[in-house]
């Protein structure tokens, strides 16, 4: 299965179908910090010599991404050097003009971050370059390559707006350049991930889905999870599932499929039908309806595909908390004058930055606070909270974890660094993916009113006994 995944991803990769997760980064950074994996990939036979200019330009791009096209470079001058030679990496910065981009098809002039990978192998005649970036075109020998490890390379490589260019000669080595836009914005701070158990649930989903391979294979995984499945092969049948009265807890469902009715109608019939259902997409394709140039459209759960068992599960537990938290929302409404009375007078007038991506739970936890003597500001994405952050006097910041574009953890990052005295909330289903380096209160999802307002006031005893302090 792992190995069937692994090969379709490059394959999407080479026909620069894969839904990629951009960030603005500097590449200087992923390649130090691949230094070791990479020496023990190619072998202690191979000299590796690393190359950075200075003053490097940050470049938008997917970072898993482009730690696996430098693998797959390496692994590959590994091989034309049969163990033995020199491997050199280099990074700079680079122009190219108009002059270049009239001599090479869809090249836009302008400023690019260079990735070299060089060997000192055995090269390639004109013949093999001409072909070296078709998929399943292989120089080695039979059972010993996909012969999609550079097609998925130069997949990536233009779906990210770059360049790909490739210099070789027999007997003297082989030189690929990478050409990667340049980004103007400063860069984007990752976080690691905290790896936790693997939790399923027992609300009853509905998978649709046309692939009968696929589909059997979905049911088979969401089954052992814990879940109760109903499944359909298309949109239609999906929809008859829905109005026939069973209760469904989440439409997990494929964006290509046949017939008139197309997924995103079928997702808005069974929310007119059942308003709580958590619906979640899934696909392959990022040229569909909820997806445009790369990105979802605001508000769609996306899944892509192919997706391992565990990234099934997380998924799912974030769309069902976020689930449970809306409907926590609207049964605390009309409360929330009684609940919250008592703590209103102990809040002095502070100002909380809410950056949460699903507009209903957005709105009401806005509410709660305002109810609550709380000045709200609310944001549905992590660079609209930035631009907050930077012009606005916010005591505390409370994000979702999984948000699209730059993720809560990042966020949190980024605010810490403009202001050090933050208070800092994460409210999420899934609060494994926390990193611990992050001071911050924590609020799974579902939360109540008074959970909610705690966890303010949590923090925002954190941010003043950090500011006594100093």
């Amino acid at each position: 299965v792992s190995r069937g995944a692994k090969l379709a991803a490059q394959l999407l990769a080479f026909g620069r179908r894969q839904a990629l997760e951009p960030k603005v980064v500097n590449v200087t950074r992923f390649v130090r910090a691949m230094d070791d994996m990479l020496r023990r990939a190619i072998g202690e036979g191979i000299e590796v010599e690393t190359i950075v200019g200075g003053g490097l330009w940050n470049t938008f791009i997917d970072p898993a991404q482009v730690e696996n096209a430098l693998l797959n470079l390496a692994i590959n001058a590994r091989d034309a050097m049969e163990g033995q030679g020199k491997l050199t990496i280099e990074l700079g910065n680079a122009h190219l003009d108009d002059d270049y981009a009239k001599a090479h098809d869809d090249i836009t002039p302008g400023q690019y971050v260079m990735l070299a990978v060089s060997d000192t192998g055995s090269g390639m005649p004109p013949e093999v370059i001409d072909k070296v970036f078709e998929p399943f075109f292989s120089t080695k020998s039979e059972g010993k390559g996909s012969g999609l490890g550079l097609s998925m390379v130069y997949g990536f490589v233009k779906q990210s707006g770059g360049h790909v260019k490739i210099y070789s000669e027999v007997g003297e080595g082989t030189t690929i350049k990478l050409y990667l836009p340049r980004a103007m914005q400063s860069e984007d701070v990752e976080v690691a991930t905290v790896i936790g158990p693997i939790v399923g649930g027992s609300e009853t989903v509905l998978v649709v889905e046309d692939d009968t391979e696929v589909r059997n294979t979905v049911v088979e995984m969401l089954s052992d999870l814990g879940y109760r499945v109903l499944k359909a092969v298309d949109a239609a049948s999906g929809l008859s599932v829905i109005e026939s009265g069973i209760l469904i807890d989440v439409l997990f469902t494929d964006v290509v499929m046949p017939g008139t009715l197309k997924s995103p109608e079928l997702a808005r019939k069974a929310r007119e039908r059942l308003p709580d259902i958590a619906v979640l997409f899934t696909s392959g394709y990022t040229e569909n309806s909820i997806v445009h140039g790369g990105k979802l459209d605001a508000g769609i759960e996306l899944l892509s595909k192919p997706y391992s068992r565990e990234a099934l599960a997380r998924k799912f537990n974030h769309v069902l908390a976020n689930q449970r938290q809306r409907k926590e929302n609207r049964a605390a409404m009309g409360n929330v004058g009684s609940s919250v009375a008592t703590i209103a007078e102990r809040v002095t007038r502070r100002t909380i930055l809410l950056v949460e991506d699903d507009d209903l739970i957005r709105m009401s936890s806005a509410e709660m606070l305002q109810a609550s003597g709380f000045a709200v500001i609310d944001a549905a994405s992590a660079e609209e909270a930035i631009t907050a952050i930077s012009t606005l006097p916010i005591d505390v910041l409370i994000t979702d974890v999984n948000l699209p574009g730059m993720s809560g953890p990042d966020l949190a990052r980024t605010a810490r660094a403009q202001r050090p005295q933050l208070g800092i909330v994460f409210a999420s289903g899934d609060l494994t993916a926390v990193a611990t380096d992050v001071p911050a209160v924590q609020l799974p999802k579902p939360y109540r009113p008074t959970h909610l307002i705690a966890s303010v006031e949590r923090a925002l005893a954190i941010a003043e006994a950090a500011t006594t302090s100093d």
